[in-house]
């Protein structure tokens, strides 16, 4: 692919994660606020943009960086993922002097990364063990076809050939 597919990629994911982000923090602060007459700050909702797009980053290389080691990929993920919640979502929205909170979002935040993290690789060995490769697959039935003598008869005897059981002599 050309950068140019990866930006465009890159691009939908950020207007992907950008509206999903805001919707969820709508309904959050809907669901949790007793006073609705003040929304979020417009501050807060623009750095939702910067987050979307490096957890857009992330998922594109996660994706199509397949010259990578799989541990890599996963840790630059991380990285980008939760090092944009946390300096994007969290840090300019953080009330004065409670770090310990900090630490307790970013602990809950690695579990859940690694949970679902989990699952995605799970399900991903899963897939590719399923999966057969062609590029590793024999085909027995052409090298059988290319043994047959000019008549169209096969070189082998019928009672060594076990497709050819119930065929009559």
């Amino acid at each position: 692919m050309h950068a140019k597919d990866y930006l465009k990629k890159i691009g939908v994911h950020t207007c992907i994660y950008f509206t999903a982000t805001t919707l969820l923090l709508l309904f959050l602060y809907f669901v949790m606020s007793i006073d609705l007459t003040n929304g979020i700050h417009p501050l807060a909702q623009i750095c939702i943009l910067p987050f979307s797009f490096l957890l857009g980053v992330a998922n594109v290389f996660f994706k199509y960086a397949e010259d990578w080691e799989i541990g890599w990929r996963v840790a630059i993920h991380y990285c980008l993922t939760l090092g944009g919640a946390f300096t994007c979502l969290y840090l300019p929205n953080k009330a004065e002097g409670n770090s310990s909170g900090g630490l307790i979002i970013f602990v809950v935040l690695t579990v859940l990364y690694a949970l679902v993290m989990g699952i995605v690789l799970g399900v991903r060995a899963r897939i590719r063990r399923v999966t057969r490769d062609t590029g590793r697959y024999k085909n027995l039935y052409r090298e059988n076809d290319s043994k047959k003598s000019k008549s169209g008869k096969s070189l082998k005897n019928d009672k060594d050939d076990y497709q050819n059981v119930f065929k009559k002599n």
